[in-house]
């Protein structure tokens, strides 16, 4: 096996690209929310265990906020941006401006797993009153939180995330006191949910994108007029205060991803193992990278990885391979996170035209499978601009 990088073989087979279509300019809409609404403000989304992934977690939007017009009916207030659950601290994860009785501007990432991990960032009052990039992730290890890109605060974790079962809500929290009082208050966009930790130079690389049909389970809510998930379909719906708006942030590229999930995986300990991407294979992305979850933490993985799918998929040791073996570069190495994440990081270098064809499928020693081994199924895509 190679190592886990494959940057000279997308160097070497630049010669084989085909023209591909920038993205187009996203609409200009966002979920507008009112902490001073007595009706208070919601987006729910139905629960489904892929919203709480045990393979780890990247909770992302754009966001604005005014701190200067919180409601005062009540003195407590927890502005929330995406969480899971309604019934008070039983929740898998909560991402939200800890207001409290005080007007605190303190925007906290909580992750309930072993035990409750949190991470806060302090901001100046009017900071997030302009669209803001924020994230949090969890790997199995640590516990991160991301502002533009950037990470602020970092605290160790373990353990997978805990299930409590319920609703996700996006612009809104618990029903624990007045409608409104975990309300945000300001505009939500872009909220995504993926099943593994993204990096800081992943984020960058998409933050400004719409992204739709991204693969393995990923959720993607655009928030365009409406609540639906355009990558898995969790579709949520808005309730009582809250309304579409015309602000958003400004540039954001539609872009469908470009490619598609081949094969069914074979089934092993913790169910099928999904493949996906970290970001979108553009030129100049080096912070690209092919990914899977579910495996075993701590497995032995290999990425296979080829120019083309295989037309049908070819049988071996009780799995089936879907890259095309007359095209096959090569396996490579990939390490398992705490969580069962694979990765093999493939960089992409500026220049690299658009329409170069990669086509990749994790092998992984999984006791469950078939003699020991299980396999992803399969991501094909090609490079864009």
């Amino acid at each position: 096996m190679r190592s886990s990088t494959a940057l000279p073989f997308l160097t070497a087979c630049s010669a084989l690209a085909l023209v591909a279509s920038p993205g187009a300019n996203a609409q200009s809409r966002s979920a507008a929310f009112s902490n001073q609404s007595l009706t208070g403000g919601v987006i729910e989304v139905p629960y489904a265990p892929q919203l709480v992934p045990q393979s780890g977690i990247t909770v992302e939007a754009w966001v604005t906020y005014d701190d200067t017009t919180l409601g005062t009916s009540v003195p407590y207030r927890w502005p929330t941006i995406v969480r899971t659950g309604i019934n008070g601290i039983a929740n898998a994860f909560n991402f939200r401006v800890d207001a409290s009785n005080n007007n605190s501007r303190i925007l906290k990432w909580t992750v309930n797993a072993n035990t409750r991990g949190q991470v806060t960032w302090s901001f100046a009052s009017g900071r997030l009153l302009q669209w803001t990039h924020v994230a949090g992730t969890y790997d199995g290890t640590t516990i991160r939180l991301l502002v533009d890109g950037v990470q602020v605060a970092s605290a160790p974790l373990t353990g997978a995330i805990r299930d409590v079962g319920q609703t996700i809500r996006i612009g809104q929290g618990a029903d624990q006191a007045a409608p409104d009082s975990e309300v945000w208050n300001g505009n939500i966009d872009e909220v995504r949910i993926w099943p593994f930790a993204r990096t800081a130079g992943e984020l960058t690389a998409t933050k400004n994108l719409e992204l739709s049909s991204v693969p393995g389970l990923v959720s993607t809510w655009n928030l365009d007029g409406n609540a639906m998930d355009s990558s898995s379909g969790q579709h949520g719906t808005l309730l009582g205060g809250a309304v579409w708006s015309t602000s958003a942030p400004a540039g954001l590229a539609q872009v469908v991803f470009p490619g598609l999930a081949l094969g069914t995986s074979t089934a092993g300990c913790l169910g099928a193992i999904h493949a996906t991407t970290t970001s979108i294979p553009s030129a100049g992305n080096l912070d690209f990278a092919f990914a899977a979850h579910r495996a075993p933490a701590g497995a032995q993985a290999i990425g296979l990885l080829a120019l083309a799918p295989a037309a049908s998929p070819l049988t071996l040791v009780g799995v089936q391979i879907w890259v095309d073996p007359l095209s096959l570069q090569g396996g490579f190495a990939v390490p398992v996170d705490a969580l069962g994440t694979v990765r093999l990081p493939l960089p992409i270098p500026t220049g690299v035209p658009p329409g170069v064809p990669l086509c990749v499928q994790f092998g992984i020693l999984d006791p469950c499978g078939p003699l020991g081994l299980t396999a992803s199924d399969a991501i094909a895509v090609s490079t864009t601009p």
